[in-house]
Formats: C-alpha cells, structure tokens, sequence
C-alpha cells in the first residue's frame, strides 16, 4: 500500500494538539507552520524512484517517461516468459508491445523537439512467484499512471501538447491495469515458481 500525505498530515497534526510540551499559543504556531509544510510537500509532489528532483522542462519528462515506460514493457515482457500457462503469456507480451509502440512515440517526440536520449538500461524486476510478478506490475502500471497524470497536470499551461500526450497515454493504457487485474485474480499466490 502507498503512503498517503493526508495520512502524515493528520498524525502530525494530532501529534502536535496532544503533546503536553507545548503550550496553546505555541502549540498553534507549530501546528500552523507543520501544516503549510505538509501541504507544500503534498501539492509540490517529486517523483518517487531514482529521481529525486521535480522535472519540469517537457523534453526531460519525455526523456524519463520513455525509460519508464521501456522499463515496464521489460518487466512485463520477463513475466510473460515466466508465465504459466501460454494464453496469460500471449496477454503478457501484448500488453508489453503496446507499451513499448507508446514509448517509441515519445521517443519519436524527443527527436522531433531536436534533442536526443539514451537507450535506458532496463533492469527487471520479479517476484517469486508469477502472482507476484503481476502484482509487482499492477503497483508499477499504477505509479506510472501517477507520474503521467501529474506531469500533465505541470504541462498543461506551458506544454499543452506534451500534456495532451501523456493524458492520452494513461487513456490509452487503462485497459492494461484491467487485464493485469484479472490476471492476478486467476494466478495462484502460493504457487512456486518454475
């Protein structure tokens, strides 16, 4: 399960009301500027993974959305491999092709904006099992929906065809997360890996 910001919000404001160290009039102040932190943090959201920093010029967005998209298509593509029975594969390396045809596109954008990018180097990552594995793919294909919508939501004033791009993307792939999901829901959670 993600974290939720409103989670640590209320925790730290709860924390901050109840804790006898404070007095009413300081307990107010810290409150106060505890939450103009919180909500900074939340409404200021970075990426999560290898990138520590906000992105904000659209080619670097493209750039970091093609590699997670390939990185996906990968990982997607090792499950089928891994698949138990020939049809869950078949669906597998499907779903896996149109990711990769998705990132190519923006590959394409990049070059068409004059700047080039570096092939990524995919590592993929498994579970132990194919349930797992596709479990593992339900919680990426959702964090990659995330980025894409608040990339989109940045763009929209200054990129507006970039956030067209990226809206249309998580459109385009909401179907994926409705086959992982039913995939999931058919494999075994106790089965071993082969």
């Amino acid at each position: 399960m993600a974290w939720c910001p409103w989670l640590g919000l209320v925790i730290d404001l709860t924390w901050c009301l109840v804790n006898p160290i404070f007095s009413p009039k300081e307990r107010n102040i810290k409150v106060i500027l505890e939450l103009l932190k919180k909500l900074r943090s939340i409404f200021t959201t970075s990426f999560q993974g290898n990138r520590a920093a906000e992105l904000h010029d659209p080619v670097e967005i493209l750039k970091a959305s093609y590699r997670d998209l390939c990185r996906l298509a990968e990982q997607i593509n090792t499950h089928a491999e891994k698949a138990p029975y020939p049809h869950v594969a078949e669906r597998l390396r499907q779903i896996a092709s149109e990711k990769r045809t998705i990132a190519d596109a923006f590959r394409e954008k990049v070059f068409s904006m004059g700047a080039t990018i570096e092939e990524p180097q995919l590592d993929p990552i498994s579970g132990k099992n194919h349930w797992e594995s596709i479990s593992r793919d339900i919680g990426d294909q959702k964090l990659l929906e995330t980025r894409f919508l608040e990339q989109a939501v940045r763009l929209a004033d200054g990129a507006p065809e970039i956030s067209e791009l990226l809206n249309g993307t998580v459109a385009a792939q909401m179907y994926h997360k409705e086959i992982l999901l039913d995939l999931v829901a058919r494999a075994d959670p106790q089965a071993n890996q082969s």
